[in-house]
């Protein structure tokens, strides 16, 4: 991995409330199957430490729990953009802003990387986001 953005992407990870084993399985596991990949950016998630890697032409989805690497070419995947601040007769599950990144692939290799606002201040991070999602599918 190229140093900086390798120790970006190990960064986040060490600031998720992780176990020792799952940390351990960050910083060595998946940092020997990326290798020397260039990281394009990435993303964590809080709440359950799975994070998405984006690389030049595809991305891989990391989840500590399971130790399960998933790698998608960026062709299989898709972005998918609700603002229902647009529609307030359809909100859902008080939601006013959902983008996910999704595959198209078998059952047990979907990928399923949802973001959702329920407050106005979330919004503009999760726009921020999505094109960052935009950029890279369009790159």
């Amino acid at each position: 991995m190229a140093h900086a953005t390798s120790q970006a992407f190990l960064d986040s990870v060490a600031e998720l409330p992780l176990s020792d084993k799952q940390r351990d399985w960050y910083n060595v596991d998946v940092k020997t199957v990326l290798g020397s990949t260039r990281i394009v950016k990435h993303e964590v998630n809080q709440d359950n430490g799975d994070a998405l890697v984006f690389l030049k032409s595809s991305l891989m989805y990391c989840n500590p729990n399971e130790g399960r690497l998933q790698h998608f070419p960026r062709n299989l995947v898709h972005c998918f953009i609700d603002d229902f601040r647009m529609r307030r007769d359809k909100i859902k599950k008080n939601l006013i802003f959902r983008g996910e990144l999704f595959s198209v692939t078998p059952h047990d290799e979907q990928l399923c990387w949802i973001l959702e606002c329920k407050k106005e201040a979330e919004v503009p991070p999760a726009q921020k986001t999505v094109a960052g999602w935009m950029s890279w599918l369009n790159d």
